[in-house]
Formats: structure tokens, sequence, C-alpha cells
């Protein structure tokens, strides 16, 4: 098991040189509507979707959420360059990896794209995320997180919380009869870290937490360890009740972090 890590995803505006299937729009993927979503056009066998951060950034994380029957033979490129059009200064960070994060996939059923390089790559404007062993298959995307892993030296503590928050309700009418209505779910993650460091506390959470409050979404894996697994455990949310750390010892800080998952699981039918 390796240590949970955090990450913020980066603003960024995003262009597919492959391609966008009619009705769709490539900024789908830099939204938080996990129904609004971007679609490629089928019949080829790779999409390239690009980001532009605004600046040079340098970034060693990216998932992509909501990717809709895609499919565990997909791999990945990821690509960075001094220019728009990639061909100054373009340097490749990986290529034939495996695009989705693994093989199992959520209750949701809509696979997640995990890349995950090394810390303190190059700082770069442009990059690209290269989706291949298509065969002809459309790729859909709902959300593009990328940025920079914040890894705490300390773990949550056992005891964290996995669940549902439940979109829809039941009750019974004067006569006892069963009023249903069904709607979708989303999946919710509580975790304790109990022994943050002080200057991790002031230096990385604390930002954090001041930068996105409950109103921006962030990225949190509980295990980035490889394993048929990891999809489940990648999340994308917002973080919900008391958004601060507490300071418990002379030299120990404790932050709990509550989130509820953007991507929803359907309804029954």
């Amino acid at each position: 098991m390796a240590n949970a890590f955090v990450m913020r995803p980066l603003p960024f505006t995003p262009s597919m040189s492959s391609g966008t299937a009619v009705g769709y729009l490539a900024s789908a993927v830099a939204n938080d509507y996990a129904g609004v979503v971007w679609k490629s056009l089928g019949g080829q066998s790779q999409v390239s979707v690009e980001v532009d951060l605004g600046s040079d950034q340098s970034i060693d994380t990216a998932l992509f959420f909501g990717c809709t029957d895609a499919s565990t033979a997909w791999t990945m490129g990821v690509q960075s360059a001094t220019n728009a059009a990639f061909n100054t200064g373009l340097v490749t960070h990986a290529a034939g990896i495996p695009f989705l994060a693994g093989s199992v996939f959520p209750s949701h059923g809509r696979g997640v794209g995990y890349w995950a390089g090394d810390v303190g790559l190059p700082a770069r404007r442009y990059w690209r995320f290269l989706i291949q062993s298509l065969s002809n298959a459309p790729v859909t995307i709902a959300r593009l997180a990328v940025g920079r892993r914040m890894t705490l030296e300390r773990n949550f503590a056992f005891g964290g919380a996995f669940g549902v928050r439940d979109l829809g309700s039941v009750g019974w009418s004067p006569t006892g009869v069963l009023i249903r209505r069904r709607a979708a779910k989303l999946r919710t993650l509580g975790l304790s870290f109990p022994a943050v460091r002080k200057d991790e506390a002031e230096q990385k959470v604390q930002p954090l937490l001041e930068l996105v409050a409950g109103q921006e979404p962030i990225v949190l894996v509980t295990d980035p360890a490889t394993d048929s697994l990891r999809q489940q455990r990648c999340y994308l949310g917002n973080l919900t009740g008391e958004l601060g750390t507490i300071w418990r010892t002379a030299a120990g800080w404790e932050w709990r972090a509550n989130l509820i998952d953007l991507i929803p699981i359907p309804k029954s039918a």
C-alpha cells in the first residue's frame, strides 16, 4: 500500500487535434459537470488530448474521469512541448502505458484514466495525452484533471469511511404504500490524517483548503500503488464538512478530509 495523494486540478484550455464528434465540445473536459462530456470521432487508432496551461508549469499527474466504454486494451502516451504545435522542445514522458488505472471498474461503470509521472518534471505550458490502441472505438471523457500530487509523509489512519450519498428517497403513504423515488447515487469518502507535520499543514494542506474550500473539486487517490482495483480508489469531488486543520499536539496536526464524488452511479431501472 502506498500513501494516499491529493491533487488540485489546474485550470487549462483543451484542444483535440484528432477531432470531436458532432454535438460535443472539447471544453467539456475542463468543467466539473460529469453529465457534459467530450467524445472523439470513431474510426481511429488513437486520439490526442492537448492542454494549454496558460504558462509554464510542472505537472506530474493526470486523471481522466467519466470515460464511458473505456477498454483495458487502451494505452497512453504523455508529451510536453514549448509550443502549441508540439514541434519545439518535444519531450516524451510516458509511452505505451495502460490508459486505465486498473482492470476493475468502479460501480458507476465509467473508466478512470491514470498517469503519474516523476515529481519535478520541467515546467511546460503545453501537454499532450495520446490515447492509443483504440481499435476504432470513440473516446469519451467527462473531466480531465492535471496537476501536482500532494503526498503527506504519514498516511491516513485506519477507520476510513467509504459510503454513498443517496439522492433518491423512500417513504410511505398514509395507507402504508411504499413511495419510492429512484435517483443517482454518489460515492463518499471520509479520511483522517492524524499525524500531519507542522510544515505540511502550513505549506501544503492549509493552502490547498484555502484555494479550493468546498467550491472546487480535488482529486484524492486512496492508494496509488499499481493494482487491479485502483480505478475504484480514485475520487474526484468536493470537500464537505469542516474545512481546516486541527493543531493536536505541539508538533502534530490533523486533517479530516470528507469528499463527495462527482461521477454518479446511475439510478436503478
